[in-house]
């Protein structure tokens, strides 16, 4: 992690794809705080962990702060924390849909305005959201999650936009299926994930789920000085589902 990258606050890194990433952060130098509303492991390598709900704007708010004192400053952020809510829109509950533009739209726009200061004083560095593969497709019964995914993807390109003259890169990664819990509420659409698993093989061209440990090397990527010149992107890593689906734009 050299230049971009080496003070970084992530943001939901206790389990799943945050922990994978916070340990590759750890693991090539980077120094990390992070902050989540669960408990962390014990060896997770990060430099301070902190709790945070990100649906209190104060907090993020703090949190940011809190984060630049620890490590003099911040060249990175990483918000992995979100929620997924499915559902038709006759079946849905409207306070999921609500929930769902709350954390995963909302709480990124809070923790982007806080973080800017600071990386503006660094001189530069990157944002970057965990978005979805469904950012850019559609399916059937996850109206929630989709949309809010979406949104949260065309805010990354404009933020990308508008801050390219600060030298701050805005990116979003977008998983497509990673054997983690937090896709347990998609699973149940197939009836569980040991039905879910059956699917897999006609869902993904690759055949398989992707593994938390592929997306903390994509982080570490992202948030390094080697991908200085990427801005504004969706970051698709999907086992090539999205090549059966097609983009909706």
């Amino acid at each position: 992690m050299s230049q971009i990258g080496q003070r970084v606050l992530v943001v939901g890194g206790s389990s799943g794809m945050g922990e994978a990433g916070v340990r590759a952060l750890a693991a090539c130098g980077a120094r990390v705080v992070m902050a989540d509303r669960k408990k962390a492991p014990d060896d997770l390598g990060a430099e301070r962990v902190l709790e945070i709900d990100i649906g209190d704007d104060t907090r993020i708010s703090s949190v940011v702060s809190e984060a630049g004192e620890i490590l003099g400053g911040l060249d990175a952020v990483w918000n992995n924390a979100g929620v997924c809510h499915v559902g038709t829109l006759e079946s849905m509950e409207l306070d999921a849909f609500e929930l769902s533009f709350a954390l995963n739209v909302r709480a990124n726009a809070l923790l982007a305005r806080a973080a800017l200061p600071l990386l503006r004083q660094a001189g530069g560095g990157s944002l970057l959201f965990t978005a979805s593969a469904a950012s850019i497709m559609v399916a059937e019964g996850s109206l929630p999650y989709i949309v809010s995914k979406s949104a949260l993807l065309t805010m990354t390109r404009q933020l990308a936009l508008e801050y390219a003259r600060d030298n701050i890169r805005v990116n979003a990664l977008c998983p497509g299926w990673v054997d983690t819990p937090f896709n347990a509420p998609a699973w149940e659409m197939f009836g569980g994930r040991e039905s879910f698993l059956q699917k897999v093989p006609e869902l993904v061209p690759l055949h398989r789920m992707g593994t938390v440990e592929e997306f903390g090397a994509i982080v570490r990527f992202i948030l390094s000085a080697d991908a200085r010149f990427m801005t504004g992107q969706a970051v698709v890593v999907d086992g090539g589902e999205s090549l059966i689906k097609g983009p909706t734009r």
